[in-house]
């Protein structure tokens, strides 16, 4: 990555964080419904704005100038582009927390979770509050959409970003079905091949994949590149989802045993399914039995904890994880990537995992 494109990265959250800010300003004239919405937009201009790794327009950015763009990163339309992937984001999340029933979310209350307390002790808050998330996280979605639409880049360009758009949103939401209904099963009905399924096109989609081929497509990419793109992204994607699995289980027993974690939640996560492929029939028993008991109490968190590290799962997935990274980097290599696309790319993904490290890419 050349030292100036660099410079640019280093800069671009600031320049990304103060149009965000404006960004809602502007256009709350827009989203003047009257006096019971207000309150709603405040707390919809919050949650955006509430600050985060923006993975995903930073990720935008630096595809968009390592494939050749030339707009500077305070172009208007450049950023609108950018931030249309952080509100699909909040949209993704405010319905993810409700079908979760998560309570935080970067250390804040969720969306459903400020509307219910604006509600007081009214019968039903908690109900309401879920059901005016959802909708909020509708108009997120509406307006991620237009967001990207109204941008000054050529037609064809614009319809093609739109299309992939759409496409990733799909997928995303493909993959929080699997989500949901894989926690239906016992784990011993789960395949790895789902679960990898489930994380692809639940996080990789619109996590990496959306970012980098929207940015080069806009860039003017391409077919072939993009393809090439999205084929590198795909084994990235797969290591940093059980890198958060990984980060999530060293959370899970850390100080706060009883926070809602996937495994709390009843997830099939790819480190439950190696566990339970590592450990005898009697551990497998125990780990069916923990896993069927929605009630979280500090026994069956114990015998969870004992049993994963028993089976050597973390480990194995560390390896994996690994192995996952050696072979994007194999991938990039055999690449018809420039020298420069191809270092641009590598330090983006070098980028997002030391960022990602501790706390995941939420």
């Amino acid at each position: 990555m050349s030292p100036t494109l660099r410079t640019e990265l280093q800069q671009a959250p600031s320049i990304f964080e103060g149009f965000l800010a404006r960004f809602f300003q502007e256009n709350a004239e827009r989203y003047a419904y009257g006096e019971l919405f207000e309150p709603l937009y405040l707390d919809m201009t919050e949650f955006v704005a509430r600050r985060g790794k923006r993975i995903r327009p930073m990720l935008f950015l630096g595809s968009y100038r390592i494939f050749g763009g030339e707009r500077l990163f305070d172009d208007s339309s450049l950023l609108r582009s950018a931030l249309s992937l952080e509100l699909l984001h909040a949209f993704i999340l405010i319905h993810d927390d409700v079908i979760d029933q998560s309570e935080r979310r970067r250390g804040l209350p969720t969306f459903h979770k400020l509307v219910e307390e604006r509600l007081g002790k009214l019968d039903g808050a908690a109900r309401v509050g879920g059901n005016v998330a959802v909708v909020v996280g509708d108009i997120l979605f509406a307006m991620a959409l237009d967001t990207l639409r109204s941008t000054d880049f050529p037609r064809e360009l614009r319809d093609a970003a739109l299309s992939h758009f759409l496409r990733y949103i799909s997928d995303t939401g493909a993959g929080e079905v699997y989500d949901i209904l894989l926690g239906t099963r016992d784990i011993a009905r789960v395949e790895e091949a789902d679960i990898t399924r489930m994380y692809t096109l639940k996080t990789t989609r619109y996590t990496f994949e959306a970012p980098l081929v929207l940015g080069a497509l806009l860039a003017g990419a391409n077919a072939e590149l993009l393809q090439e793109l999205a084929e590198l992204i795909e084994p990235v994607g797969l290591a940093f989802q059980i890198q958060n699995d990984l980060i999530e289980y060293h959370q899970f027993k850390g100080v706060d045993r009883l926070r809602q974690t996937d495994i709390l939640e009843g997830k099939k996560t790819l480190l439950l399914r190696v566990a339970y492929d590592h450990l005898d029939d009697l551990d497998r028993s125990f780990l069916q039995l923990c896993l069927s008991t929605r009630a979280s109490n500090d026994a069956s968190i114990s015998k969870i904890e004992q049993l994963i590290d028993k089976s050597g799962a973390v480990g194995l997935l560390t390896q994996r994880m690994e192995g996952l990274f050696q072979k994007a980097e194999a991938a990039l290599k055999a690449s018809s990537f420039t020298p420069e696309q191809g270092d641009g790319l590598r330090e983006a993904f070098s980028s997002v995992r030391q960022q990602t490290q501790h706390t995941g890419t939420q």
